[in-house]
């Protein structure tokens, strides 16, 4: 991600041109990070609905 686009389509929360603004949020994705790994290594498909 490059804090500069983040910051001009002022994504919430703003200040990501500061240091470790992009680590705020890590630890809520780092399961889901490792979901998509295995899935991709077993060559599975998945499906994601956003709503």
């Amino acid at each position: 991600m490059d804090p500069t686009e983040l910051t001009s389509a002022e994504v919430y929360p703003l200040g990501w041109s500061e240091p470790g603004a992009l680590e705020w949020g890590r630890h809520w994705y780092d399961g889901l990070t490792q979901f998509f790994e295995v899935a991709a290594e077993a060559d599975d498909a998945v499906l994601v609905w956003l709503d």
